[in-house]
């Protein structure tokens, strides 16, 4: 979807923009590309649930970026740190998810883990390196957990520079960018 404030007539632009593709893919017999990310650098993610002879209901949004932003010394420490690394000074990129919300009763059902799946795919054709995200679990641990189980790991170094200051927001969470083979072929991404 377009970032917030995109005017009514942008969001038709773009739409008959993602239209075109389609059909011009359609009649030359080619593939779509697997991503088409806007412009703006953030993107949202929505997931919808669909009982028998009952309306689409949204279960759940995030929200990620989409551009690679650059590096910093506490990236590089953390990345050699945790994954026993060395790159390049400043030339790891990374990209943030910003908020992820599941409806509760759908929680159990791996939405969130097919999302980070997805929004892993997307950073990985953007060739971002690493996702970064602050877990703000209210102090349970039960989020962190469940974001560490998922191949995140804990980024103290990086507090600060992801607006979490002694862990006022959550804490501050690195993951590598990773796609499984065949991932495309298996979930499909809607376009609007």
């Amino acid at each position: 979807r377009p970032p917030e404030g995109t005017s009514r007539l942008d969001r038709l632009k773009i739409k008959l923009g993602a239209n075109i593709l389609r059909l011009d893919n359609k009649l030359k017999g080619g593939d779509l590309p697997p991503v088409l990310c806007p412009k703006g650098g953030r993107a949202l993610l929505e997931a919808y649930h669909k009982e028998p002879g009952k309306r689409k209901k949204k279960i759940a949004r995030f929200g990620f970026t989409t551009l690679r932003g650059p590096s910093s010394p506490e990236i590089d420490t953390t990345i050699t740190e945790i994954y026993k690394i060395n790159p390049p000074p400043l030339s790891a990129t990374i990209a943030a998810i910003i908020y992820m919300f599941v409806e509760p009763e759908y929680r159990s059902r791996n939405v969130g883990g097919l999302a980070l799946e997805v929004i892993s795919a997307i950073h990985s054709v953007q060739a971002v390196d690493f996702t970064v995200l602050v877990a703000d679990d209210n102090g349970s641990g039960g989020l962190v957990r469940w974001y560490e189980e998922r191949g995140f790991q804990k980024a103290p170094l990086m507090q600060n520079i992801l607006g979490s200051p002694d862990k006022q927001f959550g804490v501050a969470m690195i993951a590598p960018v990773q796609i499984r083979e065949g991932f495309f072929d298996q979930c499909t991404i809607k376009w609007w």
